[in-house]
C-alpha cells in the first residue's frame, strides 16, 4: 500500500494550521468573527491492566449507561488501535463542543460524582491514564458526512522549527489543488491542548479496503495542478523537510462501548 500522498496531504494541512494557530493575525480573524465554534473536544486515554481487558470493557459498558441514564450532556464514542505495538488502550473522545461546554460538564460530574461512579465500574480494571483537549479548525478540514464509517487512520506529528515559510507555500498549493479539483477523500484535523502537543490528522474509512490508493492520487492531482510530475514531486519534497516525527495508527470505533443512544 502507497500511502505516501495521501500522508502528506494531511500532514501538510497540520503544519499549516500549526503554523496559522500560533500567528496573532490568525487568532484575530477568529475573534472577529464573532461566533462560537463546536469545534473542542475532551480526550481520554485509558489503558487497561494485562488480561482484564475483558473485565474492563464491561465495566465500561456499565459506565455509559449510567451516564445515559444521569443526564451527561455529552456523548462519548470509544475506539480502539487495531495496529502498533500497544492495542491495551482505548481512546474516549466527546467532539463538537465549545469551550464553555467543558464547564457545563465539570459542573454535571461534579453535582453527579461521576468520577466516583467511573472508579467503581472500571478503576479496579484500570492501569493508567491521560486526559487532553483538542481543538480543530473548522475551516480547512475536509469532510464527507457518513454514517458507515467504522476506521480511522490517524496521523500524529511533530514540526522542526524554522520551516513555515516553506510549509506556507506548499500548503497554499496542495490545498488549492484538492479544492478546485474536489478530491473525494475526507479528513480533519485536531491539535493538542496538553501532553507534549502537536498535531493529529484523521482519516475516516467504511473498511480496511479503503486503505488502498486514492483514485487520483495526490500525486495525480498536484501533477494536473503543476503541470507536471516534476513540479508535484519537487513540492513533496520541499515539504518533508519540515517534518520531524510522525506516527500513525488505525483506531475501530466501538459502538458497543459508546454512550448508548
Amino acid at each position: 500500500m502507497n500511502v505516501r500522498y495521501r500522508s502528506i496531504l494531511l500532514a501538510l494541512v497540520a503544519c499549516l494550521m500549526a503554523v496559522s494557530l500560533a500567528s496573532p493575525a490568525f487568532a484575530a480573524d477568529k475573534m472577529d468573527k464573532g461566533k462560537t465554534e463546536h469545534n473542542i473536544a475532551s480526550i481520554w486515554v485509558i489503558w487497561a491492566k494485562h488480561g482484564q481487558a475483558k473485565a474492563f470493557e464491561e465495566g465500561l459498558k456499565k459506565h455509559a449507561a449510567w451516564r445515559k441514564s444521569a443526564g451527561d450532556p455529552f456523548i462519548w464514542h470509544i475506539y480502539q488501535p487495531v495496529v502498533g505495538s500497544d492495542l491495551n488502550f482505548y481512546l474516549i473522545r466527546s467532539g463538537d463542543h465549545t469551550w464553555g461546554d467543558m464547564d457545563s460538564e465539570h459542573e454535571w460530574a461534579t453535582k453527579n460524582d461521576a468520577s466516583g461512579h467511573f472508579w467503581n465500574d472500571v478503576g479496579q480494571h484500570v492501569k493508567y491514564e491521560k486526559h487532553f483537549f483538542g481543538v480543530t479548525p473548522t475551516e480547512y478540514e475536509h469532510w464527507i458526512k457518513s454514517k458507515d464509517y467504522r476506521y480511522y487512520g490517524v496521523s500524529s506529528y511533530q514540526f522542526k522549527s524554522g520551516h513555515g515559510a516553506d510549509v506556507r507555500d506548499v500548503m497554499k498549493k496542495v490545498h488549492a489543488a484538492v479544492s478546485e479539483q474536489k478530491w473525494p477523500y475526507s479528513f480533519s484535523f485536531e491539535y493538542q491542548v496538553g501532553g507534549s502537543g502537536g498535531m493529529s490528522i484523521i482519516t475516516p474509512m467504511k473498511n480496511y479496503a479503503e486503505m488502498a490508493d486514492p483514485s487520483p492520487t495526490l500525486m495525480e492531482v498536484m501533477t494536473k495542478a503543476l503541470g507536471s510530475k516534476q513540479a508535484a514531486e519537487k513540492l513533496f519534497d520541499k515539504f518533508s523537510a519540515a517534518i520531524k516525527k510522525r506516527h500513525y495508527t488505525v483506531y475501530v470505533h466501538r459502538p458497543d462501548l459508546s454512550t448508548p443512544k
